[in-house]
C-alpha cells in the first residue's frame, strides 16, 4: 500500500507540474500577443506608406533629409540605450549590414537616438565603434511621426520614398536576417 501511494503522489506531482507549465506557456503566448498589439497600436506607419520626411543633423556634423534620398535604399533605425538590446543591435547592424553594404551608393542608414542629446550619441558611437552616422532626437520628434512607443524599431525606406520593411524590438537571428534579406531584394533590383 505505501509503494501505491508513493506512485500516486508522485504521478500527481508530476501531473501539477505539467499543468502549471502548460499554465505558464499559454500565460506567457498570451502576454506575447498582447504586446504584439500594443506595438501594432502604437506605429503610426505601415508598409507601403509614404515615409514620414524629416531632416537632422548626424554626430558626424552632417545634415540628413530623407527627403532627399529618393534613389536610395535607406535604414532608419530608432533607438534608445537604456534598452540594452538597441546597443546590441547596432553592433550587429555595423557588422552584418553596414559593412557589407555601407559603402553602396544607393544605401544609407542612420541611427535616431529617441531621446539623446549629440553628446551622448557621440559617446555611445565611439564605446560601440559604430561608423554609421547618428542623430538626437531628444523631443522625440522624429520618432514621433512614426511611432508612439517602443524601441528598437527598424524600418526600410525603399528608392520611391515607400516604407518596404518594418521591425519592432530585437531578434538577433531572424529579425537581421530578414532585414538582410530586404535589403538584398532591393539593393538588387536597383542594380537592373
Amino acid at each position: 500500500m505505501h509503494g501505491a501511494m508513493t506512485t500516486l503522489q508522485t504521478f500527481f506531482r508530476v501531473f501539477f507540474a505539467i499543468l502549471t507549465a502548460c499554465g505558464a506557456a499559454v500565460a506567457m503566448a498570451q502576454q506575447a500577443d498582447n504586446v504584439d498589439a500594443q506595438v501594432e497600436q502604437s506605429t503610426h506607419v505601415r508598409r507601403g506608406d509614404a515615409a514620414p520626411e524629416f531632416a537632422c543633423q548626424a554626430t558626424d556634423g552632417r545634415q540628413f533629409d530623407l527627403s532627399s534620398s529618393k534613389g536610395k535604399v535607406t535604414v532608419l533605425y530608432f533607438f534608445s540605450t537604456s534598452v540594452g538590446a538597441s546597443l546590441t543591435e547596432m553592433r550587429h547592424l555595423e557588422n552584418e549590414v553596414v559593412r557589407k553594404v555601407g559603402s553602396r551608393d544607393d544605401f544609407q542608414i542612420i541611427g535616431i537616438g529617441r531621446g539623446h542629446t549629440r553628446e551622448e550619441l557621440v559617446k555611445v558611437g565611439g564605446e560601440n565603434r559604430l561608423t554609421f552616422p547618428l542623430a538626437a532626437d531628444p523631443q522625440a520628434e522624429i520618432y514621433g511621426r512614426y511611432f508612439l512607443k517602443f524601441v528598437p524599431r527598424t524600418v526600410v525606406v525603399g528608392r520611391d520614398g515607400s516604407i518596404i520593411h518594418m521591425a519592432s524590438g530585437y531578434d538577433e537571428a531572424l529579425g537581421l536576417e530578414r532585414l538582410k534579406h530586404v535589403l538584398n531584394g532591393e539593393l538588387k533590383r536597383g542594380k537592373s
